[in-house]
């Protein structure tokens, strides 16, 4: 324990409000990961293996979690005493490099093996030297406890009830202060934080949002400017400037085509322009079309139903709710990285759109926008968790076959965990599964410009090869100044003859004869 630092400093942490979790091995290492709280600080020997160490706050109930920064200095040393001594290689050393960073930096993709993590952020990291102290390694070993029964899980859901309570007293603070925001306390919300981090790292690669630059953008946006080619433009410059643009460029373009915005808007969530069309001329609402479109990419003949009576699903419902306006706060639409509820103040309403900040779209895919996933439940899924709710993905740069890959593939998971609540689980899969596609076409286009490569210098020695048979065989080397000579006069005579079959004389020229007062001999050497 200790006091904390910067605006943390009016706290001072007891033994009793910090449990630190160290993984025994890397299948340990991978639970610990998972199930990680917002505002977890692991720790790890930079460079060297050794065990996962997570810095946790219990039993307090003013903040949920203390900034990386603002952290005790005796709470960071003995983290990093712990991390040392449980490291094969760093505890046989005297001193070693650590590296420290909230739990939300940790990436996890699907081709790592288990226990292996590395950074969203590097920004967000921090170092520092840890010397060997075996006397307080010593006292922290009498602190251990070898708990085998531990439920990450369920320490996880009761760790997000009590940060929906707390958020909940504060809303009711404010409100019978007159929903006076400023009169409450600034209190430390680590999920707040990371969506703050999200935002401030995609306003750092894009525009400045103070100088104007972006409202000028927007503004041009709107503006509907002719093609170039239909003035007497280049058509070849345009089309070639086309091929180079991503494929999502491309399809946007496209859509903007189609004069039906219902059509347009079932399209850029994966569904081919016949279904669309198809599904639209029904009598349906923009959402029944879909819901029917996204049914009919299961294998499923028929829903099974009564998996849990309607009150237990308007329960589970309630409390989902509660965890996801925990989690990703309220409707902000001036941030991107925050969730969208269609009715944020209705508990039992759950028709939400959410960002997917686990995945990153390529450098290929330039300025993508972020990817998102759409849930609609409250008119085509009534009875979820016991119905299948009905997931629509949009953006993130991907093309409208791989959201329709990955959508299909959300599809069959969803009906995999009918009668949980799975929206949570279903972030992390979407997550997962767009880097698993993406991953596969840069292999792909990897493999085709390999090809493209090779068939270009076959064609090229090939063509070397028909010129050189043309002109005939050209010694590498001479085995006497005499045979070089030979060989020189040789290709002279064959030009001075005329011999279009071994030297090119595509525009002959009236020949000019010049004395230079040279020799033969001497222009020949």
């Amino acid at each position: 324990g200790g006091q904390c630092l910067n605006q943390h400093s009016h706290i001072t942490l007891a033994t009793s409000d910090i449990v630190c979790y160290v993984g025994r091995d890397k299948h340990e290492n991978e639970y610990l990961i998972k199930y990680g709280w917002p505002g977890d600080i692991w720790f790890h020997v930079d460079g060297l293996s050794s065990a996962h160490v997570y810095f946790r706050l219990k039993n307090v109930s003013i903040v949920d979690s203390i900034p990386i920064d603002d952290l005790p200095t005796e709470s960071v040393y003995d983290m990093m005493q712990i991390c040392k001594h449980n490291s094969i290689s760093g505890c046989k050393l005297a001193s070693v490099k650590m590296v420290y960073t909230p739990h939300s930096n940790l990436k996890k993709t699907f081709d790592m093996d288990s226990g292996t993590v590395t950074y969203h952020d590097n920004k967000r990291c921090r170092y520092g030297r840890c010397e060997k102290d075996r006397i307080r390694v010593k006292e922290l070993e009498k602190t251990k406890s070898d708990d085998l029964d531990v439920d990450y899980y369920a320490e996880m859901k009761t760790n997000e009830r009590r940060i929906i309570e707390r958020k909940k007293r504060e809303r009711k603070a404010q409100y019978e202060k007159g929903n006076d925001a400023s009169s409450g306390e600034d209190l430390y919300d680590p999920m707040l934080d990371d969506l703050r981090a999200i935002k401030q790292k995609a306003a750092a690669s894009g525009g400045d949002a103070q100088s104007g630059l972006d409202a000028g953008l927007e503004a041009l946006e709107g503006l509907s400017l002719a093609p170039l080619d239909q003035h007497g433009g280049n058509k070849a410059e345009s089309n070639t400037a086309k091929e180079a643009m991503p494929v999502w460029m491309r399809e946007a373009e496209a859509r903007q085509r189609e004069p039906s915005a219902d059509v347009r808007f079932l399209r850029e969530r994966g569904y081919t322009a016949a279904e669309a069309k198809a599904a639209c001329q029904s009598n349906w609402s923009r959402i029944e079309a879909l819901s029917n479109l996204y049914l009919t990419l299961g294998d499923e003949s028929e829903e099974p139903s009564g998996v849990m009576s309607v009150e237990e699903s308007l329960e589970a419902r309630m409390e989902e709710k509660a965890v996801l306006v925990a989690m990703f706060g309220f409707v902000d639409e001036d941030d991107e990285a925050s969730a969208k509820f269609v009715d944020v103040e209705s508990e039992s309403s759950l028709d939400v759109a959410l960002p997917i900040t686990s995945y990153e779209s390529p450098a290929r895919y330039g300025d993508a926008p972020l990817l998102q996933m759409e849930v609609f439940v409250d008119k085509v899924a009534p009875n979820y968790p016991a119905q299948v709710p009905v997931i629509a993905l949009v953006g993130g740069g991907l093309s409208e076959r791989l959201l329709r890959e990955v959508t299909t593939r959300v599809r069959t998971e969803a009906h995999e965990q009918l009668g949980e609540a799975q929206i949570f689980n279903l972030l992390s899969f979407v997550g997962d599964a767009c880097t698993e596609v993406v991953q596969k076409e840069t292999e792909q286009l990897a493999k085709e410009r390999a090809n493209r490569l090779r068939e270009e210098k076959e064609a090229a020695e090939a063509k070397r090869n028909e010129a050189q048979a043309k002109q005939g065989p050209v010694p590498n080397s001479f085995r006497t100044e005499t045979e070089r000579r030979n060989y020189a006069k040789e290709v002279a005579a064959r030009a001075s003859s005329g011999d279009t079959s071994r030297v090119s004389m595509e525009k002959a020229k009236p020949r000019e004869y010049v004395n230079t007062g040279v020799s033969d001999a001497s222009l020949f050497d």
